[in-house]
């Protein structure tokens, strides 16, 4: 069935994404000559003004926004009952696809995605835009690694909060804000919460928050804490728990202030833990003392953040409790200072780590020899000390170029592994040890994973795209080509009409594209066959024969030398002219046949 083309221009070739209102298509603009995604509102809502309207707002909302991490809006416009938004098509996957397949993803890859996704939602705010609707299904990754957010159809404007009912009806529940779940109107750190749900679970490969029902995770959202992530990840450290649970903090004014502080404070690995979890946690009527870690140590270095200039929650306990545990902190204190105290005196020294340098005894325990005058005695060398290494930082490598990799950690010994990824760039460190900000000695390792790109390379986006455009950007891939070319009557010529394999190909294997040369047909190769038959054979094909005429052996050998008269068919078609065997050529263009009679001298 042929595709439909809405306005005589963008042609539906396939759905790959539906909404409650609207399906999304993979497109392609014959005008401009690229594939685009095209939002065709669901006919069931072309006569309704309040979503006519929503959609109307969702285009006009982001095409207000200009952002590398934001999907690019191109053309709104309406072809019969149908409206429709025409968008730039990303060829990669959802960000939900990923984690299903290679989640739990790492720290440096969970704060690779977080960096772009927060450089999206800060421009949007920064423009009175709030998305609403953050959650891994809206975030794509290309086959390059860039990160867009998508979807902003429910959107709204932070000065007209009456354009959008309050709540969460079009929200996804497990992404909503505790805010939104009580009915209140969305603000700028509704989207931060909703981003540290992804980060929750990119990390863990798990939500936060589950239930039979949509209002029972709502009411989770309000009322319950989160389980820490490091319950379902271990390797998580007090750090990087510290900012999820930061970002799940149900008073906006308790989460990061931005979607860049958010990322900022995840690369560090930087905030306060034991404040972070009391921030997500729903308001209690009794406080006891400041949780202690008891997880072993992990060997990483650690980095405190400045804390954020805003006031705790003040809670209400039991005040002799309270008093009690002041007293007993207070005697603790004490005792501590006591043993310090008395391991300095015993010669220890908690800053050199060994015996303290200490005067020599006034009485000896032992005589000392007498020395006769007449040696001369000779002082002996004082070793000299070795001198100390030379300590530096480890710098942050994550995201960067191999070549750039090398450059920035010159002063270490770098160990390059590689491994296949659908989130970085192939060539692109995706993560390293130590972590950034660790101070070594010059000289140490540092290993580091470098992407060989994905371990399949999707070919969804490549029909409909110039053919020599394809073939470059496939091969820079790593990708073998191979061009045939074959007839469309809705592909333009010089466009791909197809791939084998389609929908995606192995890293570093082969893939044939199939070029369109317009409507055209191929001239059969009638060599040999009947006449009749070559005759009925083109006329299928959709070619005019034209006239016919017998020729001898002696007329044929002119032209072919190597004709054999006894053993080829008498009536048998011996060329085609002006048209040859096996060329592309207009329908019904015409044919002249010329044929052997052996009857002829």
């Amino acid at each position: 069935m042929e595709a439909r083309t809405l306005n005589s221009r963008y042609r539906l070739d396939e759905v790959i994404g539906e909404g409650g209102m609207a399906v999304v298509y993979r497109g392609y603009d014959t005008l401009l000559n690229r594939v685009v995604a095209v939002k065709l509102l669901r006919s069931q809502y072309g006569a309704d003004d309040n979503f006519l309207k929503r959609f109307e707002r969702e285009a006009q909302s982001v095409a207000r926004l200009s952002h590398p991490n934001i999907v690019n809006v191109y053309d709104v416009g309406q072809d019969g009952d149908s409206r429709y938004i025409v968008m730039e098509f990303v060829d990669g996957r959802n960000l939900k696809e990923l984690i299903r397949r290679q989640g739990p993803f790492s720290v440096e890859g969970a704060a690779y995605i977080l960096r772009q996704v927060a450089g999206a939602l800060d421009y949007a705010h920064a423009h009175g835009i709030i998305h609403r609707d953050i959650k891994p299904q809206n975030i794509l990754v290309d086959q390059q690694g860039n990160v867009k957010v998508a979807d902003f159809g429910i959107a709204k404007g932070l000065s007209d909060a009456t354009l959008t009912e309050v709540g969460i009806g079009m929200g996804t529940v497990h992404y909503v804000s505790p805010e939104q779940a009580r009915g209140e109107h969305a603000v700028p750190g509704s989207d931060i919460y909703a981003t540290g749900v992804v980060l929750y679970e990119m990390l863990t490969k798990r939500l936060p928050f589950e239930a039979d029902a949509p209002v029972g995770v709502a009411l989770q959202h309000v009322n319950a804490a989160p389980p820490p992530p490091s319950q379902f990840n271990p390797s998580i450290t007090p750090g990087v728990e510290a900012v999820v649970l930061r970002a799940l903090a149900k008073d906006p004014a308790d989460r990061f202030p931005t979607a860049t502080a958010l990322a900022d404070a995840l690369e560090r690995r930087e905030t306060t833990p034991a404040a972070a979890a009391t921030r997500a946690m729903p308001t209690t009527a009794s406080a006891g003392p400041p949780p202690v870690d008891r997880r072993p140590p992990t060997g990483r270095t650690r980095h405190a953040v400045p804390p954020r200039a805003y006031a705790e929650p003040v809670t209400k306990g039991n005040g002799k409790n309270y008093a009690a545990w002041l007293i007993g902190s207070a005697i603790l204190i004490g005792l501590i200072g006591l043993v310090f105290l008395g391991l300095q005196l015993g010669g220890f020294s908690f800053f050199e780590g060994g015996p303290a340098n200490s005067p020599s005894p006034i009485v000896s325990a032992s005589p000392t020899p007498s020395v006769s005058p007449a040696a001369s005695p000779s002082p002996s060398p004082s070793p000299s000390p070795s001198p100390s290494p030379v300590m530096t930082s480890v710098p942050y490598l994550t995201g960067s170029k191999l070549d750039q990799a090398k450059a920035s950690a010159a002063d270490f010994n770098l160990i390059v592994n590689e491994d296949y990824s659908e989130v970085f760039e192939a060539g692109s460190v995706m993560s390293q040890h130590p972590d950034p900000g660790t101070v070594l000695p010059k000289g140490s390792d540092i290993t580091i994973s470098v992407s060989k790109g994905p371990p399949y390379i999707s070919l969804s986006g490549i029909p409909g795209t110039p053919v020599s455009e394809a073939q470059s950007t496939l091969q820079k891939q790593g990708l073998t080509v191979t061009v045939k070319e074959e007839a469309s009557k809705t592909v333009p010529q010089g466009s791909v009409t197809r791939t084998d394999p389609q929908g995606q190909v192995q890293n570093g294997g082969s893939v044939t594209l199939y070029g369109s040369v317009g409507d055209k047909v191929k001239v059969p190769d009638e060599y040999g066959k009947p006449y009749l038959q070559a005759k009925n054979d083109l006329a299928a094909a959709g070619l005019t024969v034209g006239t016919s005429s017998g020729q001898s052996c002696a007329y044929i050998k002119q032209t072919a030398p190597d004709f054999d008269c006894q053993s080829f068919p008498n009536g048998g078609v011996v060329s085609g002219s002006p048209l040859q065997w096996g060329q592309w050529a207009d329908r019904g263009a015409t044919i002249n046949l010329g044929y052997y009679d052996a009857s002829k001298k």
